[in-house]
């Protein structure tokens, strides 16, 4: 039963999504709605067109990301706990069910209103099934053919190969499905001084790269011109009431979203730092965090959006603690960890405990 839940479960559920909930949402008209009202304002003076042909594009590619998500959770469920990493017959039999659902798909879509099946969808949805088992072996072979001590120490990849798909595939869908909540936001932010909706920061990433960050702004304009990079403390004066609520819900970090998307952040992993960013201590002394022990191996990861040590630690931790949980990440780091991290993160926001200084879980 254990087996069941673990390994079959996830794409069975993941079917379900897909039909009737993910065909929903990608036919839906608010898709629609959105390229051509986003469209224009990114790329000015661009056709009717060419925006027809990005939605048909943004439509076809989330079908090719949510087939290949199934057929990687079909291999999971065929290799089970395998000690080996690689077999041609179980990607046989995971690309066999995911396309065999992909016609059942079709077929189903014949008895919904205004939808129709299409071989041409079939052929686009088995697209994303080989491309998945295709980068399943490419992984596997990377892994097999890099020799002893290739991998860092402690770095525990197992049930990791297809993180960076998940990413793009859940941070696509919340961008679309969360669209309304970013034009709320975005006017609240902007009502209550007039000024910038978006905060945008530096943030050192994986390998110690450096990328923009995108925040709704939750303080008052220039609140660090004169501090630099500091880190908010509880009941900080620089945060607006509108940022009290974003803060408290995460939902500042909303944006963040699109930095998933692009591959600069994932869902898990240690907090993306600023590079010139400083810890004040209790006496008024300050110092680098790039001085704390751990800050480098962080950077052996992706920055997440969520991690254990926002999760299980309060805002206000010391810098060698919050880095001490980040390497216990890195170290213990599988799917699983994510799923669990992610479910715990949805039940801080709802109960709106991120600012708590108290257990969040």
């Amino acid at each position: 039963m254990k087996k069941f839940v673990k390994y079959w479960l996830p794409p069975i559920l993941w079917m379900a999504f897909i039909f009737p909930v993910g065909n929903k949402a990608f036919a839906s008209p608010k898709l629609y709605q959105l390229i051509y009202w986003l469209g224009p304002k990114i790329f000015p003076g661009i056709s009717f067109g060419t925006l027809g042909t990005i939605y048909i594009v943004v439509r076809k590619t989330m079908h090719v990301a949510e087939y290949a998500v199934l057929a990687l959770l079909f291999y999971r469920a065929f290799r089970a706990e395998r000690p080996e990493r690689w077999k041609f017959g179980w990607a046989v039999r995971a690309a066999g069910a995911a396309v065999a659902f992909g016609f059942l798909d079709e077929f189903l879509q014949s008895f919904v209103p205004n939808r129709h099946g299409s071989p041409v969808d079939w052929g686009i949805d088995s697209a994303g099934i080989l491309l998945a088992m295709t980068a399943a072996r490419l992984k596997n072979g990377s892994v097999k053919d890099a020799g002893p001590g290739s991998q860092m120490p402690g770095l525990n990849t197992r049930g990791l190969w297809f993180k960076r798909l998940f990413d793009i595939v859940l941070s696509g869908f919340g961008i679309v499905l969360s669209s309304p909540l970013w034009l709320l936001f975005g006017f609240l932010v902007w009502i209550q001084d007039r000024g910038p909706v978006f905060y945008i920061q530096q943030r050192v990433g994986k390998d110690g790269r450096v990328f923009k960050a995108f925040k709704f702004r939750s303080m008052i304009r220039d609140a660090e011109k004169t501090t630099g990079p500091v880190q908010a403390v509880e009941n900080d004066p620089r945060v607006t009431k509108v940022g009290r609520i974003l803060r408290a819900t995460a939902m500042d970090e909303l944006p963040q979203l699109w930095n998933i998307f692009k591959g600069d952040m994932s869902f898990v992993g240690p907090r993306a730092l600023r590079p010139a960013e400083r810890e004040v201590h209790g006496d008024g002394t300050s110092v680098a965090i790039s001085e704390v022990p751990g800050y480098a191996e962080r950077h052996r990861v992706r920055p997440g959006l969520t991690g254990l040590a926002q999760v299980y630690l309060p805002g206000e931790a010391p810098r060698d603690k919050k880095f001490e949980y980040d390497l216990r990440y890195i170290e213990a780091r599988s799917f699983g960890l994510d799923i669990k991290t992610i479910l715990f993160s949805f039940w801080i926001t709802v109960r709106g405990k991120w600012e708590s200084r108290e257990d969040k879980v």
